[in-house]
């Protein structure tokens, strides 16, 4: 057994350029990411409440975005919209440089967040071309890990920035995220196959903006948004993409407030705990997935909620000041949470793109966009509300959600083909 076999990594031979493209970008966002906020408040010297009212109004503008993708990917490809939706970003973050007119950078933000709602369904339907047969949950698996790879380097080049050139430092981060995202669509625009050969199983993987390996055009059979939604299993699987979108969000929105405010426990708590959470990502995520490839991907996601279910339990039981123990149960509350992330999130992405007809892919993805969209919205507001009337009442929140999904889940492994629930054919 190979080394990449061992680590359940995809076959990548012919694919090295949409993988350093992966890399850069997330170098990049990992650059601007920790400091966005930050970022307008000190280099453009708006109040704090304004840069959030900025975000969520750019959030709330950016919903229309995904769905509007999906025709979009189906009808000139997916590779061409990634392309785009990257230099729509290089366009924007050069903007941020030249003005400090709020309202001015309430259309920047949007328009930026509308090429990343566009660039998340357009990388999904291209990762479900290029990958071989039975390989795209550990695609997945990987881009995940590459991009939280990429995240904490950017980050730790991005605080030596700020740190050593104050305002400059935040104008440079600006400035090299945008050349990420020209770097990385050229090498998305520059690359080119007609078709990598499978090692085993045989046939061909479509060309990365076409359903046949002769062609690079989109594919041309008739469907629209009301033949996605007559797709009853499908849009059952949506609410479960809700969820699993809040129990994630739950990280970076939910967990700091939590442990500071909430428990009145060490500020370093927070930043431990997320490196726990990257570090298990880094190394296991591949693996994982390779591991349950033989299992049904329902069953899969079903045990992922009641994982969740478990870490919420013992975010919620966590004391407040007694520091040592409670970051002991924080810790091992993160590494069960770890554990669901890393089921989750590849094996959703997979089942989608195995629900979804290949015409209509983009469409699909489109309205998985939407559904994290509108979990993005909600999430600060209802976490921070429920956060205020008790500290456990989010998690509970969300424990209920999670086992609400497992229902859900247990329908849709009764009527979804047996191709769908899990991949027969492994590269």
């Amino acid at each position: 057994m190979t080394v990449i076999e061992t680590l359940g990594l995809p076959n990548t031979r012919g694919r090295a350029p949409l993988i350093v493209a992966q890399v850069v970008d997330a170098l990049g966002t990992g650059l601007f990411l920790p400091f966005a906020v930050v970022y307008f408040h000190r280099a453009k010297d708006i109040e704090l409440t304004t840069v959030g009212l900025m975000l969520s109004v750019a959030a709330l503008l950016s919903l229309p975005a995904g769905p509007l993708a999906g025709p979009l990917i189906d009808r000139i490809g997916p590779r061409r919209v990634v392309v785009a939706s990257n230099l729509i970003r290089v366009l924007t973050f050069a903007g941020y440089v030249f003005t400090d007119v709020p309202w001015q950078l309430v259309a920047l933000v949007t328009v930026t967040m509308w090429g990343e709602s566009q660039f998340r369904p357009a990388v999904a339907a291209l990762v479900a071309q290029v990958a071989d047969g039975g390989q795209r949950a550990r695609w997945y698996a990987m881009d995940r890990m590459l991009r939280n790879v990429g995240f904490g380097v950017g980050g730790l080049l991005g605080g030596v920035l700020v740190g050593w050139g104050g305002t400059n430092g935040y104008t440079l981060v600006v400035v090299l995220n945008a050349v990420s995202f020209l770097l990385a669509a050229g090498l998305v625009a520059a690359w080119r196959r007609s078709a990598v050969p499978v090692p085993s199983g045989g046939g061909q993987v479509p060309a990365a903006d076409g359903p046949t390996p002769a062609g690079d055009g989109p594919d041309r059979r008739r469907g629209g948004y009301r033949d996605v939604l007559a797709d009853r299993a499908f849009l059952g699987f949506l609410a479960t993409v809700w969820v699993f979108a809040l129990c994630d969000l739950a990280l970076t929105v939910l967990l700091t407030a939590y442990v500071i405010e909430a428990r009145g426990l060490p500020a370093w708590q927070p930043g431990a705990l997320f490196a726990v959470n990257t570090a298990l990502v880094v190394l296991a995520q591949t693996a994982m997935a390779k591991g349950v490839e033989r299992y049904r991907r329902p069953r899969v996601l079903q045990v992922a909620a009641v994982l969740f279910v478990v870490s919420f339990a013992m975010f919620a039981a966590v004391p407040g000041g007694h520091s040592q123990v409670a970051f002991a149960g924080l810790a091992l509350g993160m590494v069960v949470f770890t554990v669901a992330e890393l089921l989750q999130a590849p094996t959703s992405s997979a089942m989608i793109v195995a629900i979804a007809a290949e015409h209509l892919r983009g469409r699909y993805l489109g309205l998985e966009e939407l559904m994290w969209g509108v979990a993005r919205v909600m999430a600060p507001t209802v976490f921070t509300w429920l956060l205020v009337k008790g500290p456990v009442l989010p998690w509970l929140m969300l424990g209920l959600c999670c086992l609400s999904s497992v229902v859900v889940l247990h329908r849709l492994g009764r009527v979804l083909p047996a191709d769908v629930q899990r991949d027969t054919v492994h590269g």
